[in-house]
C-alpha cells in the first residue's frame, strides 16, 4: 500500500483513466451544437426563420381576410388559401425546436383573425345574445380555414420529418 493512505488500481481493473503514457488514447467524440463554433449561424439561422416563420403564419391570412371582406362576402376562399400558404410556408421557414410551435399555431391564429375581422366588419352583435350567436358564427366561419392549414403544416412537416430520417440513413449513421 503506498504511503499517501489511497489504495493503488492497476489500470486493468476499469477504475480511472490509464496513467501509462504509452497506453492509446482513446478519441472521444466532439461536442456538437452550443459549445462549436457553428453556434453563431446556427443560431442566427434559426432567429430569421422564426422570424419568417410568424411573419408569414399570420400577414397572409390577415390579407386574405381583408381580401374577402373588401370584396363584400364573409371569410371566404381568399381567407382559406392565405391561411394554407401562410402555415405551409410557416412550417417550411420553422427550425426543429420551432416546429412544435408552428404544428399548433393554425387554429388559433386562425380563430383570431376570425374574430377581429367579423368585429371590424360589424356582422356580430356586440352584447349578450349577439355575441354568443356571434361565436358560433365565428367558428363555423373559421373552420374550413383552421383545417385546411393545420393539413397543410403537418403534411409539411412531415416530408420534413421524412426527408431527414432518409439524409441519416444515407449517411451511414
Amino acid at each position: 500500500m503506498p504511503a499517501t493512505g489511497r489504495r493503488a488500481t492497476a489500470p486493468s481493473e476499469g477504475v480511472g483513466p490509464s496513467r501509462d503514457p504509452a497506453a492509446p488514447r482513446r478519441r472521444l467524440p466532439t461536442q456538437r451544437g452550443r459549445a462549436t463554433g457553428a453556434r453563431g449561424r446556427r443560431s442566427t439561422r434559426a432567429r430569421a426563420g422564426g422570424r419568417w416563420a410568424t411573419l408569414s403564419a399570420l400577414a397572409l391570412p390577415v390579407l386574405g381576410a381583408v381580401v374577402d371582406e373588401l370584396a363584400g362576402s364573409s371569410l371566404g376562399w381568399a381567407f382559406v388559401v392565405t391561411a394554407v400558404i401562410g402555415s405551409a410556408l410557416a412550417a417550411l421557414t420553422c427550425s426543429r425546436a420551432g416546429a412544435w410551435w408552428v404544428a399548433y399555431a393554425p387554429p388559433p391564429v386562425v380563430m383570431s383573425i376570425t374574430v377581429v375581422s367579423e368585429q371590424l366588419a360589424g356582422r356580430t352583435g356586440a352584447h349578450g345574445k349577439g355575441l354568443t350567436t356571434g361565436a358560433v358564427h365565428w367558428a363555423v366561419d373559421a373552420f374550413p380555414a383552421m383545417a385546411a392549414a393545420e393539413a397543410a403544416v403537418l403534411a409539411v412537416l412531415a416530408v420534413r420529418w421524412f426527408r431527414s430520417r432518409r439524409s441519416v440513413r444515407k449517411s451511414g449513421a
